[in-house]
């Protein structure tokens, strides 16, 4: 992890490409007018980007910051801004008829997404299916405004980030899969000696002796010439015991690498305006370690200003029995029991307000609502009483007055110092 983030600290987040050029490259642009000025979070500003929507699903404008309550640990916030964001100067969707109230000032903002293969958790069988998904959306959902990077194997593409579609595609064709990855951890445990599930690998490693006994009894009896030829149940059970504890050690080290990077990915994004978007690929990661730190990482991606969108590219096979993800494999599926890896995915989606994405297969759908759903939302500001920056998780809770809506929004975030805002540069008009 120390040489991929070593990799990484290069990154230019602060600098945008066009059509390939550095900036030094490109061609001076006409002097833009100022920007609409945003109240981001800072030292006395904590900011909440917020999605609403009707029992149909669909966006509800016409809000104002008197339909709101927002309480940090239990306690009551003032208010101190409160806007709409959308793509457009107006949205295409008429206020309710029961929500009669005086629009807030639209302002359209700069969208920005990072679309980060987890690459130690995806399988080579699926990636493909991810990459062409991914082709799509910035193909069809980026705007001539956004910026976007692709992010895989603790690099991000070209270094920067970007507004040329091409290098973008050029990124995403490029990923490939990392060496340890998840189909190869799995097709261990289904060779023999065989380990029914990740849970059963994770018991034994913990020193669960009647579980090792039970499982090397079943495999000596079920496969007696395999065993024979392993040197019989004895050497059997010292195989079970490696076989587990290198599971354990290789899904440990990949879950801290994951999490390191999406800290890693918020501390860079944090000095940059607009809405911060990053497109989580993954297959899940081995919770039982990290699960105590999962809402410190999602309260610091929250601080940053960022929402995390996680896709599980395993799509409905996650729903019934574990199928091998790699198509190369053959040697059948585990058991989902105790299987807590889609866990993760859920809290850091669900703690910054966005969206966990599983037991679908049409990734390039999910991709697309994705898109969709960062383009109109509305941005509540408040000074917390608790001025202090001591580096804790703070719990947000949002109420609205209103009956039969659904309210999208962070949970909380890490009481933590920014860095100084900085301005994104483009060679085609925008900041």
């Amino acid at each position: 992890m120390t040489r991929r983030l070593a990799v990484g600290a290069v990154l230019l987040w602060a600098t945008v490409s066009a059509a390939g050029q550095s900036p030094a490259q490109q061609t001076p642009q006409p002097q833009q007018p100022a920007p609409t000025p945003t109240f981001r979070s800072s030292t006395a500003l904590v900011e909440v980007d917020i999605i609403v929507k009707d029992k149909d699903g669909r966006f509800v404008s016409g809000m104002t910051a008197d339909d709101f309550e927002v309480l940090e640990e239990g306690k009551p916030q003032k208010i101190q801004h409160f806007y709409l964001v959308t793509e457009t100067p107006t949205t295409s969707i008429e206020p309710r008829g029961d929500v009669l109230l005086p629009r807030s000032p639209d302002q359209t903002n700069r969208r920005i997404f990072v679309l980060f293969f987890d690459s130690d958790h995806l399988s080579a069988g699926v990636l493909e299916r991810l990459k062409y998904a991914a082709m799509s959306f910035v193909n069809a959902a980026l705007t001539a405004g956004d910026l976007a990077g692709v992010f895989t194997n603790g690099v991000l593409w070209h270094g920067h980030l970007t507004t040329d579609k091409q290098e973008l595609l050029d990124g995403i064709r490029s990923v490939s899969p990392a060496f340890e990855t998840t189909g190869t951890r799995l097709a261990q445990l289904v060779e023999y000696p065989r380990i029914e599930s990740e849970l059963d690998a994770t018991r034994i490693e913990a020193g669960d002796q009647q579980l090792l006994d039970s499982v090397a009894d079943q495999n000596c009896t079920t496969e007696r010439d395999a065993c024979a030829q392993e040197g019989g149940r004895e050497y059997v059970v010292v195989k079970l015991q490696r076989k587990a504890q290198y599971f354990v050690s290789e899904a440990r080290r990949a879950a801290r690498a994951t999490l390191d990077t999406l800290g890693y990915l918020s501390r860079n994004l944090a000095p940059l305006e607009g809405r911060k978007t990053i497109m989580m690929l993954s297959e899940g990661f081995y919770t039982q370690d990290v699960l105590s730190t999962l809402p410190q990482v999602a309260g610091q991606a929250s601080r940053a200003g960022v929402t995390i969108y996680t896709v599980n590219a395993r799509g409905t096979r996650g729903a019934g029995g574990r199928i091998m993800p790699d198509a190369s494999v053959s040697m059948g599926s585990l058991s989902l029991h105790g299987d807590s890896s889609e866990e993760g995915l859920d809290i850091l989606a669900g703690q910054t307000g966005g969206v966990a994405y599983r037991h679908r297969d049409d990734v390039t759908a999910e991709l697309k609502e994705v898109a969709s759903d960062t383009s109109t939302y509305y941005v509540l500001a408040y000074s917390p009483e608790n001025s202090v920056l001591d580096n804790k998780f703070r719990k947000i809770e949002l109420k609205t007055k209103w009956a039969g809506l659904t309210v999208r929004a962070r949970r909380g975030y890490v009481a933590s110092p920014l860095p100084p805002p900085k301005q994104t540069r483009s060679g085609s008009g925008g900041k």
